[in-house]
């Protein structure tokens, strides 16, 4: 049995959050599943098991009660039987922290977050800076006006985002392929019963990002031979460059109007731009609900183009939080819409049918194996292999 001391610290320094790499590295005699599924309990737990199984211990310390559970005799089955016991009071205690929250989530108007990178500090300091405001009535009302407005948005939908979280994670703490975990630990969520195998996952509750349909329209095919699942067609021109050539060739054709700019649209110009070129006239009008009837042809709609945006979540994420663990995603997104579908986020009974039905037909044939190539960053260029499956909920 590997030595415990070395297993804690490559996890705790595993590469990249190389979760898929560090399970199947000790796959054998499932090493790598016991030692995660103890890694999973906290203090009080661990002290619990260990009383049950009669195992003596003199320290309180985290890492030291881990490592006499892990050097016991203490079998898989003993830790999944543990965490079963504990399911319902988990639930219990969930169920009562978001009683009532899915009635207050339907009257919070959704709008942006209107908070760039979450950083309300932005808006202070751009306040606190403008020297523009030379009298306090000016100082006043630009801060009742503008920043207290932006705040409240942004605690709104703080607490959407947050909320609808955290009934959705109940969901999956609720059903019986789920197997929780009973602290906090970094890159994992829960373990999934998946057949006969027990793997971690990270849980990932998102709307399809612009960039993905962007990517998409232009087209996304199978590669072969190569270690990336998918290619993408960039010689196709995109949503976004359709709708910003017809709208160049009608500015070209009206000269006699005043019309704007597309420098203009700087915010969510997809959907802004299309919303002005559908005021134009009827033919306009015409061109963009095409597009945008052609648009669901992007949203997944079964497993095979789910996998494709899961590999476009992998190898197009961001840099700064890189992570190569294994992830459950729950997308949103809009069929017909140039909009991003986070406000549906809050639509949580429809969302919960999207999981249990994922989750009631778990197989091993359901997880994708994911092959990517990622090189956004020099220091994390290289080929990447991981677990993903996902659902997706779309209006």
């Amino acid at each position: 049995m590997s030595n415990f001391d070395s297993l804690f610290n490559e996890y705790a320094n595993t590469k990249n959050g190389d979760v898929y790499a560090f399970c199947e590295k000790y796959k054998s005699n499932s090493v790598a599943t016991r030692f995660l599924l103890i890694r999973s309990f906290d203090s009080g737990n661990l002290k619990k098991l260990l009383t049950t199984h009669n195992i003596s211990f003199s320290s309180g310390k985290e890492k030291e009660l881990m490592q006499i559970a892990y050097d016991s005799n203490i079998t898989i089955k003993d830790l999944l039987d543990y965490i079963e016991a504990k399911r319902p009071e988990l639930i219990k205690e969930r169920e009562k922290e978001v009683a009532g929250l899915e009635e207050v989530l339907k009257q919070i108007p959704i709008v942006g977050c209107g908070v760039r990178n979450d950083n309300v500090d932005t808006i202070v300091q751009a306040f606190t800076r403008n020297k523009n405001l030379k009298t306090y009535e000016e100082l006043e009302t630009s801060l009742n006006n503008d920043i207290l407005s932006r705040v409240k948005q942004y605690c709104l939908w703080s607490y959407y985002n947050q909320t609808s979280n955290d009934i959705i994670e109940l969901f999956f703490l609720k059903h019986k392929n789920v197997i929780p975990t009973l602290r906090k630990i970094y890159n994992i969520d829960f373990f999934l019963r998946v057949d006969d195998e027990i793997i971690p996952f990270d849980l990932k509750i998102t709307h399809v990002s612009d960039d993905y349909f962007e990517l998409a329209s232009r087209g996304i095919s199978v590669a072969n031979n190569m270690h990336d699942d998918f290619i993408v067609n960039k010689e196709n021109i995109s949503e976004l460059e359709t709708i910003k050539a017809y709208y160049k060739e009608y500015k070209k054709t009206h000269k006699q109007l005043s019309l704007a700019n597309i420098s203009e649209f700087k915010t969510d110009t997809k959907a802004a731009l299309s919303n002005y070129i559908i005021s134009l006239d009827s033919k306009s009008a015409d061109f963009i609900i095409k597009l945008q009837q052609a648009h669901a042809a992007y949203v997944p709609a079964d497993q095979d183009a789910l996998k494709m945006l899961e590999w476009w979540n992998y190898k197009y994420q961001g840099e700064r939080l890189f992570c190569n663990n294994n992830r459950l995603f729950v997308f949103l997104a809009y069929k017909t819409k140039f909009v991003d579908g986070r406000d549906l986020k809050g639509n949580t009974t429809e969302i919960e049918r999207k999981i249990n039905a994922l989750l009631d037909s778990l197989s091993k044939k359901s997880i994708h194996t994911i092959k990517y190539h990622y090189e956004k960053d020099p220091k994390l260029i290289g080929d990447y292999t991981v677990y993903s499956l996902s659902t997706i909920y779309s209006e």
